[in-house]
């Protein structure tokens, strides 16, 4: 969830789907996209190797979408909502009252950091919320940086988030790397192509998101 285009949402969350699904999870990914990204790309996998995880776009159904993973729940292990880029729209709002975790990627640029404040002070409310309304269980959160490149900007830009960031950052950082497009060429993720730092960098976020949420790998 970030209410800034471009900064990874999606592709956030179909890597992450297909890590999960390769360490023996169930996945489902809820596109609530209106441009329907995470749909079309797991569309373009080849009908005998079919994207790891199963993806539906329930846009147009906006904040009743909630209602359409309820059914889902029982089917699956771990359910990805890939959240549209504005703070107007009603589904982040609703997807924060019912998730576990909300990931916010963040490109290390200033227009990022800026716009993720917008996000954090909407995952801090719907902490308080979530308590007022006795809805149990917590709402993990955290950035993740995304695209990283070496420089002094995005030096600078990443040591200003950490200054005014209110919640954790994830210890694993995800690189700017010509596989991640590539992938969705293909309608998968970087673990079908093959061994890289790509793969290495997406192991280590599902490790830390599972460590996050107290889950244990299946046996």
């Amino acid at each position: 969830v970030n209410q800034k285009g471009g900064c990874c949402k999606t592709a956030t969350s179909m890597q992450l789907s297909g890590t999960l699904q390769k360490a023996g999870f169930s996945v489902f990914v809820a596109d609530m996209d209106p441009q329907n990204t995470a749909s079309l790309w797991s569309l373009q996998a080849d009908p005998e190797t079919p994207f790891p995880a199963t993806v539906l776009s329930l846009a147009p159904l906006r904040e009743a979408f909630l209602d359409k993973l309820v059914s889902a729940a029982k089917n699956y292990q771990f359910i990805i909502i890939d959240c549209p880029p504005a703070v107007e729209s009603p589904v982040p709002w609703a997807a924060l009252m019912a998730a576990d975790l909300a990931i916010i990627p963040v490109i290390p640029l200033m227009d990022n950091v800026w716009a993720s404040k917008q996000m954090e002070e909407m995952v801090l409310r719907a902490r308080t919320t979530r308590r007022d309304r006795g809805i149990s269980g917590e709402l993990h959160a955290g950035y993740l940086l995304s695209q990283v490149r070496r420089g002094n900007v995005f030096e600078s830009c990443e040591a200003a988030l950490r200054k005014q960031a209110q919640l954790p950052i994830f210890q694993t950082r995800i690189a700017l790397r010509n596989v991640y497009p590539e992938s969705q060429v293909f309608g998968t993720t970087v673990h079908s192509l093959g061994k890289s730092p790509a793969v290495a960098e997406f192991d280590a976020l599902g490790k830390e998101v599972l460590d996050m949420l107290g889950v244990k790998m299946p046996k």
